[in-house]
């Protein structure tokens, strides 16, 4: 709580604010909440959000992934979205030096995306914080309705943001969250039991700059709390084989 209170409180203060998380970032705001966050991209796959609406509200990839240290986006980064209603991910965009992305993707509030690259650098996101935060914290989290899975992440910029942060509700026996550490490139499934009121392996916390998988409404997720994760094609099978066993 005390986490969340400080990252709010450094958008109205100004003041900067340094967040340990499998994802790495550091953000700084001004007093009229217009600022930016520095996401360090590693090297594989990244599962990010975009938790500041860019000049104009334009959230296209072209607008915010070019980078600003390092060199920028790496040539040959690709980056895709996941369908919920197809249990899918969406075509690959991939990045050009020259031409930019193949396919412009908008990555907005509460969305999650997956950014796959051969080297690091870090990504600078700059724009407004949601404009339905009233300032005070527990905010007004808008809810994920329905069941299935998806994609998400903090509509704030967030240290440790819960459950009830990204869903808008309190978890139900069964659901799950897959978080993926880009560091390691390990991820880890965690589903929660009604019964005690407990995560079978761990409360699941997202970083600033985060999204992970959510699992609502569908039941425990059988795979292993913890496994390695190479290339998107991996992720993608892994994701299928658990929905057509339900």
């Amino acid at each position: 709580m005390k986490l969340k209170l400080l990252v709010l409180l450094s958008v109205t203060l100004g003041i900067i604010s340094q967040l340990a998380a499998p994802v790495s970032a550091t953000a700084q705001y001004s007093q009229n909440i217009v600022g930016y966050i520095n996401l360090v991209i590693q090297p594989g796959n990244n599962f990010i959000a975009n938790q500041l609406s860019g000049p104009g509200n334009n959230n296209t990839l072209s607008n915010i992934l070019q980078g600003s240290f390092q060199g920028g986006v790496p040539q040959g980064t690709t980056f895709t979205k996941w369908s919920s209603s197809q249990l899918q991910f969406l075509p690959l965009a991939t990045y050009d030096q020259t031409t930019g992305w193949s396919i412009n993707y908008d990555l907005t509030f509460g969305e999650g995306g997956l950014l796959h690259t051969s080297s690091a650098f870090t990504n600078t996101f700059v724009g407004t914080v949601w404009t339905g935060w009233n300032g005070q914290y527990p905010f007004n989290t808008p809810l994920v309705s329905g069941n299935g899975l998806f994609l998400l992440s903090c509509y704030l910029p967030l240290g440790n943001a819960t459950f009830f942060d990204v869903v808008g509700r309190a978890p139900e026996d069964g659901d799950y969250v897959k978080t993926f550490n880009a560091l390691t490139q390990l991820e880890t499934i965690t589903t929660y039991n009604g019964n005690t009121d407990t995560w079978n392996h761990g409360v699941p916390l997202l970083a600033v700059g985060q999204s992970a998988f959510f699992g609502l409404g569908v039941g425990p997720a059988p795979e292993p709390a913890s496994a390695a994760l190479v290339g998107v094609g991996v992720l993608v099978l892994a994701l299928l084989r658990r929905q057509r066993r339900q």
